[in-house]
């Protein structure tokens, strides 16, 4: 993953995803970009709405779009994935954490501040997905239910895939609880190394593995997974983390060129 200048905004893109000319893609940084405010694209995270849809349309023009072509989901842990199309009203878009669509110049767009943002790209089909999976979407197996849904509509196999998981939360990190060790125990079992166990029944958990692990399941090559290896509460100067008690949050998304 390296870090590029697009319309005056420094952003970060995957090595893979970025030598396609079928698709753009981004994941925004704190910035600040050309101000003194830090560059947040969550309404929750200012109070002033102008700062959010200015910084949203930049975003949109550094993709090549219009705003109103730039998606973004309401985001709440669960696993409701939406299928974007020019007219989806925002009213679709709430307690949604998955977008998917084939159309292009729409963009797909999803928020962090430690939970993995994840894009995939099905180059033969030309049919995107934008992802936020924390502890519990991960457990929950949304990216591996987005990918089952992009194959009943596209018709999406897991060797036309390349996919991205961005900044968020890393093993070390990242001390969970028990009812978080029980949840990933069940969900992937105890042998798949997914965390360290820590005192008092608490361990680390690798979210970052726990998705690679749905994207090799699905099909995808282990060669068209990158990682971005950049941790949000390590890499803090860069990325917004809740866990360092940041309000705001950036972004990853991805459009069909």
């Amino acid at each position: 993953m390296k870090k590029v200048q697009i319309d005056g905004l420094g952003l970060w893109q995957f090595d893979q995803l970025g030598a396609e000319a079928g698709v753009k893609h981004f994941v925004s940084d704190r910035g600040p970009y050309g101000g003194e405010k830090e560059f947040t694209l969550s309404y929750s995270s200012s109070p002033d709405r102008e700062e959010i849809r200015q910084n949203r349309h930049r975003i949109a023009s550094a993709l090549g779009i219009t705003g109103s072509r730039l998606f973004f989901p309401s985001q709440v842990h669960k696993t409701r994935i939406v299928q974007v199309a020019e007219d989806t009203p925002v009213e679709e878009l709430m307690e949604t954490d998955a977008l998917i669509t084939n159309k292009r110049g729409i963009g797909l767009a999803v928020m962090s501040a430690d939970c993995v943002p994840i894009i995939l790209y099905d180059e033969k089909n030309q049919a995107v997905g934008a992802i936020h999976s924390g502890w519990r979407g991960t457990v929950a197996r949304i990216l591996e239910k987005t990918l089952h849904e992009m194959q009943r509509v596209y018709g999406t196999q897991g060797a036309d895939v390349i996919a991205g998981i961005g900044p968020s939360v890393c093993q070390d990190s990242y001390e969970v609880g028990e009812e978080v060790v029980q949840a990933v125990d069940q969900a992937f079992g105890k042998d798949q190394g997914l965390m360290i166990p820590q005192p008092e029944g608490k361990a680390k958990l690798d979210l970052w593995k726990a998705n690679a692990l749905q994207l090799l399941a699905f099909g995808v090559p282990t060669t068209r997974i990158e990682v971005s290896n950049l941790c949000t509460v390590k890499n803090n100067n860069y990325f917004f983390s809740a866990r360092r008690q940041d309000s705001g949050r950036f972004a990853a998304g991805i459009v069909l060129a």
